[in-house]
């Protein structure tokens, strides 16, 4: 194939060549990271990571055929690479995928004839496949033309994507049936704020998602059929909002039958035999669309006040504002729409500059409460992305070790990150309120704080603390 370099020559070529060269280049020095990512691994994989009692559990991210992998050296890689558990994991799956399993896609990407992200794509599509599967997508994906240029390269993904399920399909017709079943295993559903917005991403069953797209466009002829005039696509949004409350269904079926029984008086000059409708407090029936409202504020006018809200509200002494938990800083317009319609259960202030202390190991509510508003609400491990609320109280300082079970002698971390802490080599320390340095097996240190990593130069030499967790082991 083409030899793939980044030319200084740059009078013969225009801005576009120059940037397919850097493109070439770019895809070349990302086969030379798994290399060495690969590299690390293999001087890795004959070292006890974990300590002398510890559990050391060794996984094969990869697919079928590729070498089982420590689950405590992604602790290293991914930090070390600013990238999250989850992302150092995948990093090292495709990695592995791509030297044992598909070395022709592999050599495509040492060339530079096909950009990083397809082969890592193809890489995650075939995990499951068997090692002959896997050894067929290889050899139709890299199968190059008269110029060189591979398969994967000139077509879409979504071919590519075909070309994967015909493989999968041929050689094993029931694959697509164990596949679908361990997908309904893996169902999920993930809401996070976004600059104002609620974004929503997820996985239901086929038959729920066919319920669920028609249920949402039965809502939507139900507004519109009220006079709500806005585009397609914010009333399916308005309708999904409408499903938390089934009583603000109910409203909206009775404002559609109260303004179908209207029209059919005009009609039929039969008022006395029309239904009624329900009776409304007059606020909101003034608020409906067609009768001058806001369609926003007819659509939460439709919703009953049955739903209880529970929420974190923070004051940010720096910038003096008010910001919502995992969704950021709010506007008075935007808290009142959140709070308009709800029962509002206020907690009790914690201050994050006190001490709260406990008297035995097991730390308290209140505790636990302080230290997730700490660090943006996440785990506190370099790059960890995990929510706090959801993770463990651990002890800085070890409790058998004299250690309090306080607020400086604590912080949250995930359960992945706790037991990389608490049977490795990795140490922390918290110099003062909200601020972690951490140190890697390896001597790679680390400064988090306020939901940020900051890798700090350079390496440093072991702890009295790290060689004590060494010579345990």
């Amino acid at each position: 194939m083409r030899a793939a370099t980044l030319t200084t020559d740059t009078e013969s070529k225009d801005g576009l060549d120059i940037a397919l060269d850097a493109r070439r280049h770019l895809a070349q020095t990302e086969a030379a990271q798994y290399d060495a990512l690969l590299g690390y691994l293999e001087d890795t994989a004959g070292t006890p990571l974990a300590r002398a009692g510890g559990v050391n559990e060794w996984t094969r991210y990869g697919g079928s055929g590729t070498p089982s992998v420590s689950e405590y050296a992604a602790c290293e890689v991914g930090p070390a690479l600013g990238l999250s558990a989850s992302g150092g994991r995948d990093l090292i799956a495709d990695a592995l995928d791509l030297t044992y399993r598909l070395p022709q896609l592999f050599a495509c990407l040492h060339e530079g004839s096909v950009d990083a992200w397809r082969i890592r794509k193809v890489a995650r599509k075939t995990r499951r496949f068997t090692i002959a599967q896997a050894a067929d997508a290889d050899r139709r994906l890299a199968a190059a033309n008269a110029d060189g240029t591979p398969l994967i390269a000139r077509v879409g993904m979504g071919r590519v994507n075909q070309i994967l399920d015909q493989i999968r399909i041929v050689e094993d017709p029931d694959d697509p049936e164990n596949q679908r079943t361990e997908n309904s295993a893996r169902r999920s559903v993930s809401i996070w704020g976004d600059d104002g917005l609620a974004r929503i991403s997820g996985t239901l069953s086929l038959d729920d998602g066919k319920r669920l797209d028609q249920r949402l466009d039965q809502i939507v002829e139900s507004l519109r059929f009220l006079g709500d005039n806005r585009p397609h696509g914010i009333l399916r949004s308005v309708a999904l909002g409408m499903l938390d409350e089934p009583d603000s269904l109910d409203d909206l079926y009775h404002h559609v039958q109260a303004a179908r029984a209207g029209a059919a008086d005009q009609t039929d000059q039969a008022s006395d035999t029309a239904p009624k409708p329900d009776p409304e407090p007059a606020d909101q029936s003034a608020d409906l669309p067609g009768d001058g409202g806001s369609p926003e504020r007819a659509t939460r006018a439709q919703r009953s006040g049955s739903r209880q809200t529970v929420l974190y509200v923070h004051f940010d002494r720096c910038w003096g504002t008010w910001s919502l938990e995992d969704v950021g800083a709010i506007t008075r317009s935007e808290a009142a729409e959140i709070l308009g319609h709800s029962h509002i259960t206020v907690k009790p202030v914690i201050d994050l500059e006190t001490t709260i202390s406990a008297t035995g190991y097991v730390a308290p509510p209140r505790l636990k409460e302080q230290l997730a508003l700490t660090n943006a609400g996440t785990c506190t491990f370099p790059h960890c992305n995990r929510p706090a609320r959801v993770a463990d109280y651990d002890h800085i300082i070890n409790h058998t070790d004299g250690g309090p079970t306080d607020s400086r002698n604590g912080h949250r971390l995930c359960r992945y990150h706790h037991r990389a802490k608490t049977f490795t080599a990795w140490t922390v320390q918290s110099p003062a309120p909200g601020i972690w340095l951490w140190q890697s097996p390896a001597g790679r240190t680390y400064l988090v704080t306020g939901g940020t990593t900051t890798k700090l130069p350079g390496r440093v030499a072991k702890t009295i603390q790290h060689r004590r967790k060494h010579d345990a082991a």
